[in-house]
C-alpha cells in the first residue's frame, strides 16, 4: 500500500519505466523463444496492473472518495488508520505535529503497520483522525453528532494547541493537557463564544479537497474569534461598505508592496478584523469569512501559501463571501482550501467576485500578458490596470494552469514578513 507522496512519486515512475519495457518486448526476437517473450509480456503486465490499482486506490484515499473501510478484523486496523490518514488530507508530518510526534515517527509505525505501537498510541491515532469503529470503520465526517462525549475531545489537536499556547490558563505539560482535554477544550471553546456541537453547523461550509476534520475546523474557528475579540473594530459592518469604490481602494494596496500590512487598517475601518493565524494540521486552509456576534465581520487568513498573487485572490474571496452570502445570507461561517475545487455555487460566485474585483474581464481582454507571458507585459499591464504585477502574473498562473511561470513576479516570500510570521 502507498502510504505517502515520495512512494506514490516513485509509483508512477515505476508504472511508465515497465510500460516502456514492455512495449519494446517483441516477438520477432530470434534470441527467446517466443512463449517466453509473451510470458515476460504477461508478468510485466500484472505488475504494471498491481501498481496501477495501487496509485489509484492512493488517488482515491486523498481525493476523499473515500471514507469508510471494511475490516475483517483487528489485524486490519493499521491499514484503515493510514488510509484514514490519507483520506484525511493529513500527511505523516501533518500526523506527527496533531500527536506531538516526529514526522520520523510516523513513518517508523505505518512502515511496520504500528507493530511497535501501544494499544493506548493505536486509540489516540484513532481518535485524531476522528475514526469510528465498529463492525465497520468509517470515517466521522460531517455527520451531526447528537451530543459530545469525553473521548471526543481528543479528536481535537490537543498538543498543537497547546504548543501554540491556546490554553492560556493552563500551566501543564503535554501530557496533563491530554489528560484534561474534555475540561481544556470546551473551556477553550466557551471563551471563544463558540461551540463544537452540530446545532449550528448547518450554516457553516468547508471548501476542501479531502474529509474534513471537524475537530481541528471548531478549534482553528475558535481561535480566530478568540482573536478578533480582544479587539474589535469601531465600526459596524455592513454589506454596502462593500461598494465598488472600496474595492477599487483596496485593490490600489497592491501597488503598494507592503499593502498587505496596509490592508489590516483599511478592512478595520469597513467594520472588519483580518486576522492571520496559521492552518491546523490536516485543515490545509487558506482563509475564512465569519460574522461575529458583535456586528463586525471577520476575514481570516493562513498564508500557507507565502505569495502576493495568493494573498490578493484569497483576500477577495472570503470579501466576496462576506458581500454575497456572510450574515443575512445562508451562513455564518465559510472555510476554503482555494486549491480545492469550487463544488457548488457559493465557491464560484466567491472566485469570480476575487477574479473580477482584482481585473476585471473587460480588462483583462485588453491585456497583452495573457498572450505573451512575459514579465515586460506584465509589468506594462500593471501600470495599465492600475494593480499590482503579481495579481496579473498569478491570473496567468491560474488561467493556464501552469505554476512555474513567471515565478520572479508573484511576491514570493513577501507576506509573511509583514505579519511578523
Amino acid at each position: 500500500m502507498i502510504t505517502n507522496e515520495k512512494q506514490y512519486r516513485s509509483t508512477r515512475a515505476l508504472i511508465e519505466k515497465l510500460t516502456a519495457s514492455a512495449s519494446t518486448l517483441s516477438a520477432d526476437r530470434t534470441d527467446l523463444p517466443a512463449v517466453l517473450i509473451e510470458a515476460q509480456r504477461a508478468a510485466l503486465k500484472s505488475q504494471i496492473d498491481e501498481l496501477k490499482e495501487d496509485a489509484s486506490f492512493y488517488d482515491k484515499l486523498r481525493s476523499g472518495q473515500i471514507s469508510a473501510f471494511s475490516a475483517e478484523s483487528l489485524h486490519d486496523l493499521p491499514d484503515i488508520l493510514i488510509q484514514a490518514r490519507i483520506a484525511r488530507g493529513m500527511s505523516q508530518k501533518d500526523l506527527g505535529t496533531f500527536l506531538g510526534l516526529k514526522e520520523q515517527q510516523i513513518q517508523r509505525y505505518e512502515a511496520e503497520r504500528y507493530r511497535s505501537a501501544s494499544l493506548d498510541r493505536l486509540i489516540e491515532i484513532a481518535d485524531a483522525l476522528s475514526v469510528r469503529i465498529s463492525e465497520r470503520a468509517e470515517l466521522v465526517g460531517n455527520n451531526r453528532l447528537e451530543a459530545v462525549t469525553p473521548e471526543a475531545w481528543q479528536a481535537f489537536p490537543i498538543a498543537e494547541m497547546y504548543k501554540r499556547g491556546w490554553f492560556e490558563d493552563f500551566s501543564g505539560t503535554l501530557a496533563q493537557a491530554r489528560k484534561a482535554a474534555a475540561e481544556l477544550v470546551p473551556g477553550f471553546l466557551r471563551g471563544a463564544h463558540a461551540q463544537y456541537a452540530p446545532i449550528a453547523f448547518h450554516r457553516k461550509s468547508v471548501r476542501s479537497n479531502g474529509q474534513v476534520h471537524e475537530a481541528a475546523i471548531a478549534a482553528w474557528e475558535a481561535r480566530i474569534r478568540s482573536v478578533a475579540d480582544r479587539d474589535p473594530p469601531e465600526a459596524t459592518f455592513d454589506r454596502s461598505r462593500i461598494s465598488d469604490a472600496w474595492l477599487e481602494g483596496l485593490v490600489r494596496l497592491s501597488l503598494d508592496p507592503n499593502g498587505p500590512a496596509a490592508s489590516v487598517d483599511y478592512l478595520r475601518a469597513a467594520g472588519i478584523t483580518l486576522i492571520v493565524e496559521r492552518q491546523l494540521p490536516g485543515t490545509l486552509l487558506d482563509g475564512a469569512a465569519l460574522c461575529s456576534l458583535d456586528r463586525h465581520a471577520i476575514v481570516a487568513l493562513t498564508l500557507r501559501h507565502d505569495r502576493l498573487d495568493n494573498f490578493w485572490f484569497t483576500l477577495l474571496h472570503e470579501i466576496g463571501h462576506l458581500k454575497l452570502h456572510i450574515g443575512e445570507g445562508e451562513f455564518a461561517a465559510i472555510f476554503d482550501d482555494t486549491d480545492a475545487p469550487a463544488g457548488d455555487q457559493v465557491e464560484r460566485d466567491a472566485d469570480l467576485f476575487a477574479q473580477e474585483v482584482l481585473l476585471s474581464s473587460e480588462k483583462w481582454k485588453l491585456g497583452v500578458s495573457r498572450y505573451t507571458r512575459t514579465e515586460k507585459a506584465v509589468m506594462t499591464d500593471a501600470k495599465r490596470f492600475g494593480v499590482g504585477p503579481a495579481i496579473i502574473a498569478g491570473r496567468i498562473r491560474r488561467e493556464a494552469d501552469d505554476y512555474t511561470l513567471l515565478r520572479t513576479l508573484v511576491g514570493n516570500g513577501e507576506v509573511r514578513r509583514q505579519f511578523g510570521l
